[in-house]
């Protein structure tokens, strides 16, 4: 008996779902729960996830195309082993994006707002952004303005952790427009968080002043 449908499309589906990345076995989890494939055939239908997975992701040994093309759909993104997977190319929808404090002072239209918070929170553009960051700056993350490491003060836990904060303000973008590397820099919560504080939005080298006006201020009242 055929399935209903192409694995690959079901996975698909099933990642978009879950915010365009999950573990292997919330992928399986969420197969299961939509009901949509014929678990009958087969007992061993998860292993099928997988090796599908693999089939489609250049980050794999098996794969057979070509880096980059239509069928390069996954990628690892936590490096090969580690059973977590995204899609390369992974657009929510407009309703399923979650609006934070900072968003809902935006004085833009609603329209432009989700535009926004889709790019700036697309996994795989941030994951691109901290992998270049790490090659130009020996393996390290840390904050562009602050230059905080969350690495070196929590140890493991901080490892490889950063946010990913768009420069590029929303109302510079055209229709159709779709984000760079180049258009995220790498930052801290606190920094990410001032950065959204003020209407317009600051830029980094704006908070990097208001930093080091508040650390002479510091200095001068310890005198």
């Amino acid at each position: 008996m055929v399935q209903p449908r192409r694995w690959v499309d079901e996975i698909i589906e099933t990642l978009e779902e879950l915010g365009g990345e999950a573990s292997l076995a919330d992928i399986a989890q969420r197969v299961e729960d939509r009901n949509l494939m014929d678990f009958s055939q087969n007992k061993h239908w998860r292993d099928r996830i997988r090796s599908t997975i693999y089939h489609y992701s250049s980050d794999c040994d098996i794969y057979t195309g070509e880096v980059g093309s239509e069928k390069d759909i996954f990628y690892a993104v936590r490096g090969k082993g580690n059973g977590y997977w995204g899609l390369r190319i992974f657009e929510p929808k407009e309703n399923t994006v979650a609006l934070t404090d900072d968003d809902l002072g935006f004085r833009e239209g609603k329209k432009k707002l989700v535009q926004h918070v889709i790019r700036e929170r697309n996994p795989r553009v941030i994951q691109l952004a901290k992998e270049k960051f790490k090659k130009e700056h020996d393996g390290k993350l840390f904050c562009e303005v602050c230059g905080f490491d969350f690495y070196k003060v929590y140890g493991e836990i901080g490892q490889d952790f950063i946010e990913g904060h768009h420069t590029k303000p929303v109302s510079e973008f055209d229709e159709g427009y779709s984000t760079k590397v180049e258009d995220i820099a790498m930052v801290c919560s606190n920094c990410h968080r001032m950065l959204h504080r003020k209407r317009p939005w600051l830029t980094k080298e704006q908070l990097k002043q208001l930093i080091n006006v508040g650390l002479r201020r510091e200095n001068y009242c310890e005198r």
